[in-house]
């Protein structure tokens, strides 16, 4: 177990240290690139923003594909990871809105089913007294190169602009990288079980299972106040209406809120194996609301600095609760079911929370997306604790 373990997690690391590029391309520059290069209307910016979230949709449908396969996940994922290569490729060719959004929305799909088929392989392949741990080095390589690439990429834009296909191209190889890795990463098949050979997959949780469904609508809440703002922290920085800041600045900001999770990722780590779901959970929600009122009241780079830092304090303990928690909740060999019908309903306010982020902007300004925002953490936050003596969720 201990060399499956070890085999597992060098390769997963430099998987996730490809991929953490990829996801500040995705995250931060293709927005950018669409405001900057391409005058792109709101309705392609929001597509853009939500092109993980409709990924996720297919999250159910590609465990249940999986299943059906009989191959082991990593095969799959290694698949799914070669298209996502191609189109990013295909995207440095293009020179238009409209196939530059198909192309991006294709390669977002696709990576965002790494999620729900990698929590098969951390089920496996790690004990659960160090998953949390083992992840968070994911995350923290992930970040920290990904915060490296953030600042060049800013500065490339800044200088050669009209060029900016071949970040691109720089792309699609890593993704081309990544998927040869996965297919060294060992795993097992998904069991195809009664779950898995119905319409529904693991959707059937989410109202089978009272405590499970309570505490993804704690999630929603949470996700939709959160995810509507990010599209618009660019748009607030970068945008005419907003600071109107250079590229290199804009890059070195997110840089700062990468490093802040760079450097509490161990911690929440460590947090995440040895203290209940719930308060772990809600001390993220309250470090998120705080860097979306500070950020979007800030009128100097120093402000929002301080609020991209919450935010990245908050994104290092997220992505570790996102990826794992439903490891706590779930019976044994449930997992994938349970993460997929998790994944399915992140695409649901990943997909929603552009087009209303946008909406909001539109009625009543930045300052109005932040009570909106807020109001949506808030509740969820009640949500969270009134399961804080759930048995199911301790440690």
């Amino acid at each position: 177990m201990k060399d499956l373990s070890q085999r597992t997690f060098r390769l997963d690391l430099f998987r996730c240290s490809l991929n953490g590029i990829l996801e500040v391309g995705f995250n931060v520059f293709v927005i950018l690139i669409a405001i900057r290069f391409l005058d792109a209307s709101q309705s392609f910016k929001s597509f853009l923003a939500a092109g993980s979230a409709f990924g996720f949709f297919l999250m159910p449908w590609t465990s249940k594909l999986s299943a059906i396969l009989q191959k082991p996940v990593t095969h799959i994922a290694g698949f799914i990871m070669l298209i996502c290569s191609l189109s990013l490729i295909f995207c440095s060719r293009v020179e238009s809105i409209l196939p530059y959004t198909v192309c991006l929305l294709v390669a977002q799909i696709s990576l965002s089913q790494m999620p729900g088929l990698m929590i098969h392989v951390y089920s496996s392949n790690y004990n659960s007294s160090n998953r949390g741990r083992s992840v968070s080095w994911n995350f923290i390589f992930a970040s920290s190169i990904g915060m490296i690439f953030s600042c060049l990429f800013g500065v490339f834009l800044d200088q050669y602009g009209i060029h900016y296909h071949f970040l691109f191209l720089g792309m699609g190889l890593l993704a081309l990288s990544s998927s040869v890795v996965l297919f060294f990463i060992p795993s097992t098949k998904l069991e195809n079980s009664k779950s898995s050979s119905n319409l529904l997959g693991g959707l059937s949780y989410i109202y089978k299972d009272r405590l499970f469904g309570k505490m993804l609508l704690g999630w929603m809440l949470m996700g939709l106040g959160v995810i509507m703002t990010i599209p618009l922290r660019i748009e607030y920085v970068a945008g005419g209406s907003g600071m109107g800041m250079n590229n290199k600045q804009i890059a070195i900001l997110f840089g700062i809120s990468m490093l802040s999770g760079v450097l509490t990722s161990r911690i929440w780590g460590k947090l995440f194996d040895q203290i209940s779901f719930v308060p772990y959970r809600m001390s993220l929600n309250l470090f998120l609301l705080f860097s979306i009122i500070i950020f979007f009241s800030s009128t100097t780079f120093w402000g929002l600095a301080v609020g991209a830092i919450l935010g990245g304090v908050a994104t290092g303990g997220a992505s570790i609760a996102w990826s794992l928690w439903v490891m706590k909740i779930a019976p044994d060999g449930r997992e994938t079911d349970y993460m997929g019908a998790h994944v399915f309903m992140t695409g649901i306010r990943g997909a929603l929370a552009p087009f209303l982020g946008y909406f909001v902007l539109e009625l009543v300004g930045f300052k109005g997306v932040t009570y909106c925002s807020s109001f949506l953490i808030l509740v969820s936050v009640l949500i969270f604790l009134s399961e804080i003596k759930s048995p199911r969720l301790s440690v």
